[in-house]
This record gives structure tokens, sequence and C-alpha cells, in this order.
């Protein structure tokens, strides 16, 4: 089992509107035909400007791939999404897999 975490900054949304906590893992989990499920979300950083982390489930940590394809083609609620940092937890380990060239901090733990 992998979880996959996708980490959105508010400030980087075209259209910030927190529905899409709803509606990215919905599509994501069809896209994936459901190898991919919503696994819940969380508020990590700063207090003053939180970036929303979306958790996933997975049976296989391969799933990342389709869900980084996704990001890469499908716009959600008039956002690119095709820069927006993603990782993968797998037995406690936490890496940063996208964008390739990520500098930032990913907020998330790993602990889900």
């Amino acid at each position: 089992m992998a979880t996959i975490a996708i980490q959105l900054d508010p400030a980087k949304l075209r259209n910030p509107d927190l529905d899409i906590r709803y509606e990215l893992p919905d599509l994501l989990s069809k896209w994936t035909s459901g190898r991919v499920v919503d696994s819940g979300y969380d508020y990590a950083g700063a207090e003053a400007s939180p970036c929303l982390l979306l958790l996933l489930s997975a049976d296989n940590a391969d799933s990342v791939s389709e869900v980084i394809d996704f990001l890469k083609v499908v716009p959600v609620l008039g956002n690119d999404l095709s820069r927006v940092a993603v990782a993968l937890e797998i037995n406690g380990n936490v890496r940063v897999v996208h964008p390739h060239d990520f500098s930032g901090t990913f907020h998330w733990s790993g602990s889900s």
C-alpha cells in the first residue's frame, strides 16, 4: 500500500476554490479506474497561508505515475496543476516525486 500526497498552495492557484479538495480525488479515482482513492486531506505549512494536502491511497506505488500524468494534462476548476508537488509514502518513507526539479518545502511528514 502506498500513499500519494498532492500539495496545493492556494496562492499559486488561478482559482483557489476549496472544492478542489473533493473534485480532484474524484477525478483521479476515475482516471485510474479506482486504483487511486481519496484518503483525506490536511493543511500544513505557515498558519497564515497553509497548503492543502490531498492524500490518496494506492495499492501500487506505480499509480503515482498515473496521478502525475493526469496533473500534467487535465486542468481542475480552471487550475493548471502540472507543476504541483507530489510525494509518495511507502512504509514511512516520504519522497517528492514531482516535479523532478522541486526545490520548495513539502510540508507533509507522511503520517496519515
